[in-house]
């Protein structure tokens, strides 16, 4: 129990040392046509929390015992995107510049990390194991960029990422408490101390109504690139304790809103990549839902899908059965979201008319 205690404790101090070094240095969150929120706020969330997980396992860990190449690689992954995204922060890069760093994180996972995507699950009718074989890096190459993306891009509301990463977290770590867990396992309780400290700053309170810090691109990457990593140590080899299909349950809301935004936004003609403000907690806020009530909303929905990937687990359902359901609900998802934004864009349209 110390080392998340630690971890909490690094968090805040970091973030009350940081601050004015941002605000110094311009690593601020300006007011903007899609930022509506008041004043410049230091983008320092991430840069915070990967520096309290060093000090938390630096000081964390028995005297004189050495920190495993696995945990060495999540490290440096890690360092390689807070960097990236601290410098996007403040000048903006080229979307495939980040894209390439990200790649470059899932390589130093795979190769260094020994963190494959080597199969699929049992999803086939049959019930065999669908292997990657030589598509294996690939695949998780691009799996993990995708995810990393989808956190990215649910950082929109004060507190929505880092509570949805905390979902997510907590379910793995019930999976891990049932099932047992790889030796890294430990180090979800550091990031979620960490996490904890930082919504400290970034959730709307009682005493406070707008976010004092932000995640940043460097905070977002970092929690994506621990999700996809933990969500692939957890799934593959022998000691696997989900399957792939029901992970897929427990990112189920990043999931959803990121495939359901860039497929939107490629059939008006647009960029994938193209920013908007086309995303659920948009959705939520736009029909008059407070962004606290927003954030609970689809906080309790990711948890309703992280339960049904755990339950999936304990109750021996067959991959096929929840990757197929997965997909089915997310067509649902689709069209439903979709059919919201079209009335949504109809009664502006009546409303101006009036």
């Amino acid at each position: 129990m110390l080392a998340p205690l630690i971890a909490f404790v690094a968090t805040v101090a970091l973030i009350y040392a940081l601050r004015p070094v941002a605000l110094h240095f311009g690593l601020t969150d300006k007011p903007g046509q899609r930022k509506r929120h008041d004043g410049e706020v230091p983008l320092i969330g991430g840069i915070a929390v990967f520096l309290a997980v060093i000090v938390s396992v630096l000081l964390g860990r028995t005297a004189g015992s050495p920190i495993s190449d696995h945990l060495l690689a999540m490290l440096a992954g890690s360092c390689l995107l807070v960097v990236v995204g601290a410098y996007d922060d403040v000048r903006e890069l080229p979307a495939w510049l980040r894209l390439a760093a990200q790649a470059i994180a899932a390589l130093i996972m795979v190769y260094w990390g020994d963190n494959l995507l080597a199969d699929l699950g049992a999803i086939s009718p049959t019930g065999n194991t669908v292997g990657l074989g030589h598509f294996a890096i690939s695949f998780t190459v691009f799996a993990s960029v995708g995810i990393i993306n989808a956190v990215n891009m649910s950082d929109g509301l004060d507190g929505l990422s880092g509570n949805l990463s905390l979902v997510t977290l907590l379910a793995f770590g019930i999976g891990s408490s049932l099932w047992g867990g790889p030796a890294s396992v430990p180090l979800l309780n550091v990031v979620s101390a960490a996490i904890a400290g930082f919504l400290l700053f970034n959730q709307r309170m009682l005493w406070r109504s707008r976010a004092a810090v932000f995640l940043g691109d460097a905070g977002s990457m970092l929690l994506g690139y621990f999700l996809v990593w933990t969500a692939i140590e957890m799934s593959q080899g022998p000691e696997r304790i989900l399957h792939p299909a029901a992970v897929l349950w427990l990112l189920m809301i990043p999931i959803y809103d990121t495939v359901r935004v860039m497929l939107s936004r490629m059939l008006q003609g647009k960029s994938p990549f193209a920013a908007d403000s086309n995303h659920l907690h948009h959705l939520f806020v736009r029909t008059g839902f407070e962004v606290s009530e927003t954030i609970a909303i689809i906080c309790m929905i990711a948890a309703t899908g992280a339960s049904v990937g755990l339950l999936g687990s304990m109750l021996g359902v067959t991959d096929f059965v929840l990757a197929i359901t997965f997909v089915a609900v997310g067509i649902l998802y689709f069209f439903t979201i979709e059919r919201a934004w079209r009335r949504m864009f109809f009664l502006g349209k009546a409303i101006e008319q009036l």
